[in-house]
């Protein structure tokens, strides 16, 4: 497996800029007005001066080739996203978010070939997690918010506090191998806690779904650490005593959101109540499914996905409310009725090669240290998650979601180092 090559003297601008962008990111995008731009910003003018050091330094090993499909896949979403938007004239506004990727593609390159420590990233996820873990508790318990939502839309803030819980708990893995365990354990402990906390708190059910993503993962994880035995003993019952105190908590809401869509699902398909959260998602997806019909290679774009759901509202096919909204409330109902199957191709490809490089490196991991492994279960954990919130929500459509996902896989890639080996533990069960 090829390994990063570099001149630290020649890199001493590049460096600790692309250091720090890699803990801001994390650290700061749930906890200020637009957090996620600080680290992408200082992480793109790191890759800057990454390129131009570049030019005089000793050469490196070539970018492993996953590495390469995922910059030329972000490169094609963001082209295509563009170019689509170009075509059907719906201005320039269409083009801020999928540029996004391209930014991100640049960043990715030069994380990959430089040599960032991995400690910048768990301090960030620490500092993220608690972070949002005391601004969520602040908003419900203090200022008596309904739902917690940090400083963004609510949905989005409780996909986001949620990944970052749960990529914390990978975190565990890599602190347990530090020679000071005891205060890295503890700082990723209190920060899992703190994300998930956050997202209950923000009463974003979608957000359920990553954490359903994580115990699969983490039971891959186990088997790759020779625990997958224990794992299937204690991951259930942690999950059930979570899962339970969660409901019975009233500060969460936990317990009135899952009886509220219980009812309105029970509403819907008896056809006694097509209104509420739940019944509009299923209308808005059904929607959705005919306009991909009547489209199914290119789509309609964005401005001819809201005229025409409009106009399925206005003719009574779906609810009239339903057909207000600007995007389907699911990636992939959302993708085909707007970009057609070509763009399906495109976001499933954003999602599934990372998740490629993460599996191959975590099953590539080498030596007494679980860097590797503890990162490559944080790249699973973060691209399937977010992958798996995207069946209710439209993360991409949000600059926040957008951002986030692009740069924290850069990083992630990025920082990600597989060499041949296998990990030294004890006889898989």
């Amino acid at each position: 497996m090829e390994k990063s090559i570099t001149n630290h003297a020649t890199y001493r601008f590049s460096q600790p800029l692309l250091t720090a962008g890699v803990f801001l990111l994390p650290a700061l995008a749930l906890l200020l007005p637009s957090g996620y731009s600080y680290g992408a910003v200082v992480l793109l003018i790191g890759a800057i001066a990454w390129a131009i050091e570049a030019r005089t330094a000793a050469p490196a090993a070539p970018v492993p080739g996953l590495v390469r499909l995922l910059v030329a896949v972000m490169i094609a979403y963001a082209l295509v996203w563009m170019g689509d938007a170009a075509w059907r004239g719906e201005g320039l506004r269409e083009f801020d978010r999928p540029s996004r990727f391209l930014f991100a593609a640049f960043c990715l390159v030069a994380l990959a070939r430089s040599r960032v420590r991995v400690t910048a990233l768990w301090a960030g996820i620490a500092v993220g997690g608690i972070g949002t873990g005391g601004f969520a508790v602040w908003q419900k318990i203090f200022e008596g918010a309904g739902r917690a939502s940090g400083v963004m839309q609510t949905i989005l803030y409780g996909n986001l506090s949620m990944l970052l819980g749960l990529m914390s708990l990978a975190g565990l893995l890599w602190a347990w191998h530090q020679n000071r365990r005891g205060g890295w354990m503890t700082a990723m402990g209190i920060s899992a806690v703190g994300g998930i906390t956050a997202s209950l708190l923000s009463g974003t059910r979608g957000a359920w779904l990553a954490a359903v993503v994580a115990v699969g993962v983490g039971l891959w994880t186990a088997w790759r650490l020779g625990r997958a035995r224990v794992y299937l003993i204690v991951a259930p019952l942690a999950l059930a005593v979570m899962a339970t105190a969660a409901y019975l908590a009233p500060q969460t809401g936990v317990a009135h959101r899952v009886d509220t869509a219980t009812q309105e699902l029970k509403d819907y398909f008896n056809g006694t109540d097509r209104r509420g959260s739940v019944a509009y998602r299923l209308e808005m997806w059904r929607g959705g499914l005919i306009l991909f019909g009547q489209s199914p290679v290119i789509g309609h774009g964005e401005n001819g996905y809201i005229a025409k759901l409009r106009a399925l509202g206005d003719a009574g096919v779906i609810e009239r409310p339903a057909s207000r909204f600007t995007h389907a409330h699911n990636d992939w109902v959302n993708v085909l009725a707007k970009r057609g199957l070509v763009g399906a191709v495109i976001l499933l490809g954003l999602y599934l090669v990372p998740a490629a490089w993460f599996w191959r490196s975590g099953h590539q991991a080498a030596g007494a240290s679980a860097e590797t492994l503890a990162l490559s279960t944080a790249g699973l954990i973060f691209c399937l998650g977010f992958m798996a919130t995207g069946f209710t929500q439209v993360n991409f459509n949000h600059n926040a979601g957008a951002m986030s996902y692009a740069f924290m896989t850069a990083v992630l890639v990025g920082l990600t180092r597989p060499s041949t080996g296998a990990l030294r533990t004890a006889p898989r069960s």
